[in-house]
């Protein structure tokens, strides 16, 4: 099995599709499959991509939508992991494959930074060295810089019904209620040019987003948060979204550790549960101290 599948999306982008693919057959990592699927476009993009002789798979014809052609490239994918390099997107230089490669070491989501360009601006987007719930509101692990576990994409396929934040839904999904385990990488892995979807339809993703938080938080715990105003103030969790959030991220660990070997598994529930009891430890002696 390759240790690596590129997968780019295209509908009608032919100028986006000249911009991906040769910053991905630069790469002097060459360990990679490469699968290219197009919505049956008519602006020349079908003819570009017959004429490349670097692709392993690719498909033209008409589909549901982005998030049906990354399921459907998803099922033709033959790689330990994933990476959504789609048109207009670029890896950020030739090195950049071996750079990544060596931190693909097993982890469900493997995430590096991103350069953003704007029309008179760019600046780097790092990854979170650990994934957290203020995080996953706020921003999102870019899918450009994000090596996902092919297993994981095909047991959980992106919500198709979503125009726009359907990748950003399944990651906080795959680490919110499923306990995936993530690695930050220091690499910088893509360049993303803010001429995208998301960026041109912050309406529909704004609403988008609502609607996928109140699924995983449900009613109440959103109105908590959001329509009370009390998310401005989760870097300090009040006591309430404090205990289900830690509840939650506690449960999320053990989902974890009960996954691993006895001795491992064993391991990893003692060191999880001296961490929360240190802290609470801390908590009740120091109780006015800052969280």
């Amino acid at each position: 099995m390759s240790k690596l599948t590129i997968i780019t999306i295209n509908y009608n982008n032919l100028r986006g599709l000249q911009r991906t693919i040769p910053s991905i057959l630069s790469q002097s990592y060459k360990e990679f499959e490469m699968i290219v699927v197009d919505g049956g476009s008519t602006d020349g993009s079908k003819e570009y991509i017959q004429s490349l002789p670097r692709i392993d798979q690719w498909v033209s014809e008409p589909d549901a939508g982005i998030y049906n052609a990354m399921n459907k490239a998803v099922g033709m994918a033959h790689g330990e992991y994933c990476i959504f390099m789609n048109s207009g997107d670029m890896f950020f230089s030739a090195m950049t494959l071996e750079e990544a490669v060596p931190f693909l070491k097993g982890a469900d989501i493997c995430t590096g930074a991103t350069i953003y360009v704007g029309d008179d601006m760019a600046y780097r987007f790092p990854a979170p060295e650990e994934i957290t719930l203020d995080f996953m509101i706020r921003f999102a692990l870019s899918h450009q810089a994000t090596f996902s576990r092919t297993e994981l994409l095909r047991r959980h396929p992106f919500n198709e019904s979503h125009k726009i934040v359907s990748d950003w839904e399944w990651s906080f999904e795959m680490w919110y209620k499923h306990g995936c385990t993530y690695q930050s990488m220091p690499c910088i892995i893509a360049t993303y040019f803010l001429d995208g979807i998301s960026s041109l339809n912050q309406d529909l993703s704004n609403a988008e987003r609502k609607e996928v938080m109140m699924r995983l938080f449900g009613m109440e715990m959103y109105e908590e948060l959001f329509v009370h105003g009390k998310y401005k103030y989760l870097w300090k969790k009040p006591e309430a979204v404090e205990d289900k959030y830690d509840r939650e991220r506690l449960q999320r660990k053990i989902n974890i550790a009960m996954s691993k070997k006895p001795l491992e598994r064993d391991l990893k529930i003692i060191r999880n549960a001296m961490k929360f009891l240190l802290r609470d430890l801390i908590r009740s002696i120091y109780p006015d101290r800052k969280r």
